[in-house]
């Protein structure tokens, strides 16, 4: 890879041919490949891509921890900071910064620019949230988990470029971000990973009910520079009667539905404590394992 490595950054070729790039919150990996043929050289340079939008992400910390709602996609912002301000602007919630869709958007960004420079499957997998790129002929399978803690998936999409599916995301309790429902995993799959992670985190947190086995704190409490401080959090919960189980995936669905509906995603599964439901339109995708 060429440029200067800098202190505590890592490019790894892995064995099968994609490249992991890790460098302070972000971890990567990056797969590309021409039919079937990895292409190193240019996995490499996405990985000098993830760099870049890392730094430009630094510089503007200040902005995208405000509220979404409060800002404008100038022209001075830089490609990830515009596009994560439009996806959460487009959930039309409230309490959501643009942190909410950093980690997909800064796939999509990765993805976008590797798509110009030739490869026929570009899978970019940034903590989970995973930009997909396909020509025609190629497929990707995704597992979905239904415990965000779960060794192994529980269900398999396959993915063809027929599908409008640039993007697969989750959210959900134990994951690397705040949430504010008890989803155990809620998986929003897009037309692209920077409008699946804002989702995912809006489903996510629409799996809120009250109960006294349901722990939370605010969220300064836990991370001193959140961008959501005065913001409730879950943190963990006990055992919940299969009422509370009910009515906690059938308002994630429910927004899940109206997101659909808008054109906004293209599904998501919901699942807290063993119960599992997803929208219609995954019916005719959806495999159980």
């Amino acid at each position: 890879m060429s440029g200067e490595r800098r202190l505590g950054e890592t490019v790894e070729v892995l064995s099968n041919g994609s490249v992991l790039f890790e460098y302070g919150p972000m971890r990567m990996i990056i797969q590309v490949s021409d039919h079937g043929r990895p292409m190193m050289e240019l996995a490499e340079g996405g990985a000098h891509k993830a760099r870049e939008v890392l730094e430009d992400l630094a510089r503007f910390l200040p902005v995208i921890k405000k509220k979404t709602q409060a800002l404008k996609g100038e022209e001075r912002y830089p490609e990830v900071v515009r596009r994560m301000i439009e996806a959460t602007q487009k959930m039309e919630e409230p309490d959501l910064t643009p942190l909410a869709a950093v980690a997909g958007t800064s796939s999509d960004v990765v993805a976008d620019f590797m798509i110009h420079q030739g490869g026929t499957k570009i899978i970019i997998d940034n903590g989970g949230d995973i930009a997909i790129r396909l020509t025609a002929g190629e497929v990707v399978k995704v597992g979905i988990k239904t415990d965000i803690s779960a060794k192994q998936p529980s269900y398999l999409i396959a993915i063809d470029e027929t599908m409008r599916i640039g993007g697969v995301a989750t959210s959900g309790l134990g994951g690397r971000s705040f949430t504010k429902g008890i989803a155990t995993a809620a998986t929003v799959l897009s037309e692209n990973a920077s409008f699946a992670d804002a989702a995912a985190t809006v489903i996510g947190n629409f799996t809120n009910v009250e109960d006294s086995h349901i722990k939370r704190s605010l969220a300064e409490n836990i991370y001193p520079e959140t961008d959501i401080a005065g913001e409730w959090v879950t943190t963990g919960m006990g055992e919940l009667s299969s009422k509370k189980i009910e009515e906690a995936v059938n308002r994630g669905l429910s927004k899940a539905n109206s997101l659909f509906r808008r054109g906004l995603i293209r599904g998501a599964l919901i699942a807290v404590k063993g119960r599992v439901a997803w929208t219609h339109s995954l019916n005719p995708w959806l495999i159980r394992l």
